[in-house]
């Protein structure tokens, strides 16, 4: 292990260079008139910023109820990433992508943009003329291309650095010191098993002086039935002595997932198939899930993964046939410091409030 480490060490510093080079040739693009929110991290996988960045935009529609909305997402693995795209009601996970396609359903009223070119794709595409704007910048923190005027990152309670190293030798996207740009951290998934390790990572954060306040989240989880021949309406699930279940997912940190529907479900009669990371679920996948399934179990899964499942419509119908009920895990944050949180982020929209009343004074 430790020559593979030595081997790979250079190439962990070339990646290093290659990134501060082509960070320094950017200069930030300030988006006029709104206020920008990033949620990033550090690290490759899955820290939870879908279900953070949607506690953002429910705190900002409950306490500014009259500011418009926008989530501005890379749109990774979509298609129309590369042109640019405003989603529209009911899209297409394969044209705009996953976690794009979930923050329009829940949120139809908000607008949702994506593209590579996040800068010309707000341009081109924003439609709202409100005098006070918020915008979302999903997965930000490594994207200077747009200024921002607040910096959130996530870290996995889990596992925050990885091995402590960069990309091909670790997972860190950068070095742990560069967080030293977040204005906040939230350190997120914490339950009562990985919680004695945090200290461990606090210190880890104090020798690398990073100032900025840390926040410590959880996820609360519920189940819901899909009712499939309604519109995919869903229903309260309360499990049943002797249900089975079979758990397909995927996403960038599956046994997370699995640790939530063993507690949510306090069953340990789950079977597992886990994909890679927004797995784009081909017709023949599909089939082989429907095989793979077992008389009596309930296939669960996440809403990421199900807003792509349900565009096959003979999938749905095959699951109607065989009555093969459907189960989806729904994440929600909570934040520990909830109201140091709120009160923090009151505070940004009443500075960005005094930058737009002095510019109109002009």
């Amino acid at each position: 292990m430790k020559i593979f480490l030595y081997l790979l060490y250079p190439f962990s510093l070339l990646y290093q260079f290659l990134f501060w080079w082509q960070q320094r040739r950017v200069t930030p693009y300030r988006l006029p008139n709104v206020l920008v929110v990033s949620v990033g991290n550090l690290t490759v996988g899955g820290t939870g910023k879908t279900p953070f960045v949607q506690y953002l935009v429910h705190f900002f529609r409950k306490t500014y109820p009259g500011y418009a909305i926008t989530i501005l997402s890379r749109g990774y693995k979509a298609e129309k990433s590369r042109e640019g795209a405003i989603l529209p009601i009911e899209s297409n996970p394969q044209l705009y992508g996953d976690e794009p396609s979930q923050h329009k359903e829940m949120f139809p009223d908000v607008q949702v943009i994506i593209g590579r070119d996040r800068k010309n794709s707000f341009l081109k595409y924003n439609k709202f003329q409100s005098s006070k704007h918020i915008v979302i910048l999903d997965d930000g923190f490594q994207h200077k291309t747009l200024n921002r005027d607040f910096d959130f990152v996530l870290l996995d309670a889990n596992s925050p650095f990885g091995n402590g190293f960069t990309i091909p030798l670790g997972f860190l996207r950068e070095p742990i010191h560069h967080l030293k740009r977040s204005d906040a951290v939230v350190i997120t998934k914490l339950t009562n098993r990985n919680k004695l390790s945090i200290e461990k990572y606090k210190n880890i954060l104090n020798r690398s002086k990073i100032q900025a306040p840390i926040f410590h989240s959880t996820f609360e989880a519920s189940v819901r039935e899909v009712i499939l021949n309604r519109g995919f309406m869903q229903k309260p699930y309360t499990s049943g002595v002797g249900d089975k279940y079979f758990l397909v997912t995927g996403v960038g940190n599956p046994k997370h997932v699995y640790e939530t529907a063993r507690t949510s479900l306090e069953s340990p009669s789950i079977r597992t198939k886990f994909f890679p990371d927004h797995f784009e679920f081909s017709d023949s996948s599909l089939d082989s899930l429907l095989e793979e399934i077992q008389n009596g179990e309930l296939l669960i899964t996440t809403e990421k993964d199900w807003v792509k499942m349900r565009m096959n419509s003979r999938f749905v119908q095959t699951l109607e046939k065989k009555k093969i009920r459907v189960l989806l895990i729904l994440i929600q944050v909570a934040i520990k410091e909830d109201k140091e949180m709120e009160s923090m982020l009151v505070a940004l929209v009443s500075t960005y409030e005094a930058k737009i009343d002095q510019v109109s004074k002009i």
